[in-house]
């Protein structure tokens, strides 16, 4: 599970006991990685556990980070699998409010997803496809669908299969915690962060026939 984390020179920022963020000296960042180089004080990083130790992203760079990093991480398992065919499309959610009524009475505003074109995140690859491999372990093994996409084609052979990955807009600047960090005199990052919710829609296809491998 990612955790908070947040560096000092002098003295850490007293909490008063409303958010969980572990704050450590900044000498003890020595060694650490971070998405956007150096690590500073007094700004929120999401403390993402990996194979070579802990690397930090600041707190609102979060969800734009993660989401791009499991596209690159759906891409490279449909890859390995031995895909012929992979499309991405992105999807952007955007609330519609209907009538004077609904405006009235603050009702919660329709949801609705509109295609969007020229996304950094669309690829589409045609190929033959190769003998699939096992591309485990997983970046994101708790990402719906992933594992799901592993075991249909290794162990069932599946034909055609689909992720969608959406971004979950927790670390959010403007959300209830990315506020009251704020008042605390955090840092959060974050100057460029999309406010609508994105969903990436992945589908993929692989050969039907499956011979020399197990």
């Amino acid at each position: 599970m990612s955790e908070l984390v947040a560096y000092y020179d002098d003295e850490p920022i007293e909490t008063k006991g409303k958010v969980q963020v572990h704050q450590e000296p900044i000498s003890s960042a020595a060694g650490l990685r971070a998405s956007e180089g150096a690590i500073r004080t007094s700004l929120v990083y999401v403390s993402v556990p990996s194979e070579v130790g802990p690397f930090l992203v600041p707190f609102g760079d979060y969800d734009d980070w993660s989401l791009r990093d499991k596209y690159n991480e759906a891409i490279r398992i449909m890859n390995m699998l031995g895909a012929s065919t992979i499309v991405c499309e992105t999807f952007r959610e955007v609330s519609v409010r209907r009538g004077l009524r609904a405006r009235f009475l603050d009702q919660s505003a329709e949801v609705t997803q509109h295609r969007e074109m020229h996304s950094d995140f669309d690829f589409r690859h045609n190929g033959a496809g190769s003998t699939p491999r096992d591309p485990r372990p997983l970046r994101w093994p708790d990402e719906p669908g992933f594992s799901a996409a592993v075991s249909s084609v290794l162990e069932n052979g599946a034909a055609d299969v689909e992720i969608n990955i959406k971004s979950n807009r927790i670390w959010t600047i403007n959300g209830e915690l990315g506020v009251q960090l704020k008042k605390l005199g955090f840092d959060l990052g974050g100057g460029n962060q999309r406010s609508e919710a994105t969903t990436l829609h992945i589908k993929a296809t692989f050969p039907h026939i499956r011979k020399g491998w197990k």
